[in-house]
């Protein structure tokens, strides 16, 4: 008898690590997650199976796409899928774990809740919200804060010592930037004015209307606070970040909570001295020009305060915008040398100015004409609404022609997508038609179809970048801003389509979120909160020293981290002395096209959670909600 030729051994099925948005995709929207394999896989067809047990759709995987060295990537589309639920997908013999299919954009609402709680805890003053991390009143004695020249910087260090204006003022309040203690105009007025921006355009996105208000209201008054009409001396910062190392310690020196500045009493020339006298610095001398992206910026987030509390408190509204008026004619419309943003300027190095004068005369036209319907308007500097519509349109072409233009997505160095979006709005109305055609001595303004081609070159710019990365994240500055940069594109390319009237890049906004939210390399979203895995340990004093370390119970909840970054900046770190160390991953292994990303409180990098990307995340939860 011949024996039977020897049988092949099956292969065993290869490792499969899954990929995708773990808070959920709409029935109507794309839908699309990844598969990592060290290896090519035997079959690249997959199945959706529902809770029964079911195939309810078949696919093909494509690709693979190679992360590095050691990982394939490839794709499974299951848009196809429209029937609410929860789901697994299974490729190669290999399950995912449970992912969900919502009905509408409203699985997207508990976010801005969850971003509104992180500005609360982002509170500074006596009017702190108790919560999860036991805060307190914190740097009451900034309510009487002496103001100081603009200091000299080389790099991060301090040169020289700091000089006394002699003046004092009450710039108590205002947001924590991010993981520190310090208090930013840059900052502010973009978060501000982005929270201002969701109440006013997406409301029905929202989880809790009157909770937004009251927050954005309480970032408003600090702002408020931070220009004086009187003198025209706009205040732009509280607090030194980085001292000189010898006799001037800077917040950065010191890991600890933020009541525990109101504690020391320590002499001046002690080293701490200005950790508990915090200074307060002027941008200008009284009545002198201000610096354009700080002037444009904080009369949007003026004018917007003026929109959004127009009905409910009118006073406040009209106090808004009448700061708002004020600040823009204070702007230095032709800057020479660089910004003004912050001091050290190589915290928020800022190089456009065009798109902030943009959005600031589009917002003040747009509450000038509110407060002249409302019959509101008695007491402001400008009535003539061409007063703000000429410049508007001018600066919209000032920046379709600037050398950076449609190179970045919207985030703290671009708002020209917000400005846009409104100002196509105003161009499209029958009354600002009217107001054009009756002063013909304003320069031809951009008309909407070039604001449009503009959104849409550099929305297309995105989408070449997203062709490139296995994930499909669109990411202009290659290793920097990840989050940030996948935020601001979903946002803009949403807004794009709302414009056009059409769904052409709906596809590309999801993936950015997607991203964001667990479809990346590292399987975390970026959002804490969001999903099944997220950041545990923060960058960040308050949760590192008040809250949780495991990812639950008292964590700051809705704080968006900065995300993946060049792994050169992730070699070398130490932990802040009095820290609690604190690291849930370093997923070393996961490092590739040029990304790297830790979840350790030693990493600022990766993870600090600041304002802006929490405004983000807010605005395109309440986006996609409102859909």
């Amino acid at each position: 008898m011949i024996a039977p030729p020897p049988q092949p051994v099956p292969s065993p099925p290869q490792p499969v690590l899954y990929r995708f948005n773990q808070v959920g995709y709409v029935s109507a929207a794309p839908k699309r997650a990844f598969a990592m394999t060290p290896r090519p896989l035997r079959s690249r067809r997959f199945a959706l199976i529902d809770r029964a047990g079911r195939r309810v759709l078949t696919g093909s995987a494509t690709g693979p796409a190679r992360w590095n060295a050691h990982e394939l990537v490839y794709t499974l589309d299951f848009s196809r899928c429209y029937e609410p639920g929860r789901y697994t997908l299974r490729l190669d013999g290999a399950r995912s774990p449970a992912l969900h299919i919502a009905r509408n954009g409203g699985v997207y609402r508990a976010l801005t809740a969850n971003a509104l709680a992180f500005f609360g805890n982002q509170r500074d003053g006596p009017e702190v919200l108790p919560g999860p991390l036991h805060r307190a009143p914190s740097h009451l004695r900034d309510s009487s804060a002496l103001v100081y020249a603009q200091p000299a910087y080389r790099g991060l260090a301090l040169l020289g010592s700091l000089t006394s204006t002699g003046a004092r003022i009450d710039a108590s309040g205002g947001w924590f930037d991010a993981g520190d203690y310090l208090k930013f105009v840059q900052t502010a007025s973009f978060s501000d004015l982005t929270l201002l921006f969701a109440l006013r355009t997406y409301p029905r996105g929202l989880a809790n209307r009157a909770g937004l208000e009251a927050e954005a209201r309480f970032g408003t008054d600090w702002l408020l606070k931070m220009y004086d009409p009187a003198s025209r001396v706009l205040y732009y910062q509280v607090g030194i970040g980085d001292g000189n190392d010898r006799t001037i310690l800077g917040d950065h020196d010191l890991w600890r909570l933020p009541q525990a500045d109101d504690s020391r009493n320590p002499a001046p020339g002690s080293p701490t001295y200005y950790d508990t006298y915090r200074p307060v610095f002027a941008a200008n001398a009284p009545g002198a020009p201000i610096s354009p992206n700080l002037a444009g910026r904080l009369a949007a987030a003026f004018a917007l305060c003026s929109q959004v509390f127009a009905a409910s408190d009118p006073a406040y509204a009209h106090r808004c915008l009448q700061d708002g008026q004020a600040v823009y004619d204070q702007a230095a419309a032709n800057p020479n040398g660089a910004l003004l943003t912050t001091s050290p300027h190589d915290y928020y190095n800022e190089t456009e100015w065009r798109d902030d004068m943009e959005l600031g005369a589009v917002e003040l036209y747009r509450a000038t004409q509110q407060a002249i319907d409302g019959g509101t308007a008695g007491g402001l500097p400008h009535t003539d609404l061409i007063h703000y519509l000429g410049p508007a349109a001018s600066w919209a072409n000032a920046y379709i022609e600037a050398p950076a233009s449609g190179q970045d997505s919207l985030n703290l160095y671009d708002v020209s997508a917000l400005a846009d979006y409104d100002l196509v709005g105003i161009l499209r109305d029958p009354r600002a038609q009217a107001l054009l055609l009756a002063n013909p001595s304003v320069p031809a303004p951009t008309d909407v179809p070039s604001l449009l081609a503009d959104r849409r070159d550099q929305i297309l710019l995105g989408e070449r970048l997203a062709r490139s990365e296995p994930f499909g994240l669109a990411n202009p500055s290659t290793n920097l801003d990840t989050v940030a940069h996948a935020l601001g594109y979903a946002i803009e390319a949403h807004m794009y389509d709302e414009l056009a009237h059409t769904s052409a890049f709906a596809a590309f906004s999801q993936r950015q979120l997607d991203w964001v939210l667990g479809a990346n390399a590292f399987g975390s979203s970026f959002v804490v909160g969001a999903g099944s895995r997220y950041p545990h340990c923060l960058a960040a004093q308050i949760p590192n020293l008040a809250g949780s370390l495991s990812g639950r119970g008292a964590i700051m909840l809705g704080a968006t981290v900065e995300g993946p970054t060049a792994p050169s900046q992730l070699h070398g770190l130490e932990l802040p002395e009095g820290a609690r160390r604190c690291s849930a991953g370093h997923f070393s292994a996961l490092t590739g096209h040029g990304l790297g990303y830790l979840d350790d409180v030693r990493s600022p990098f990766t993870s600090e959670p600041t304002d802006d990307l929490a405004a983000l995340t807010l605005l395109a939860a309440a986006q996609q909600a409102a859909t």
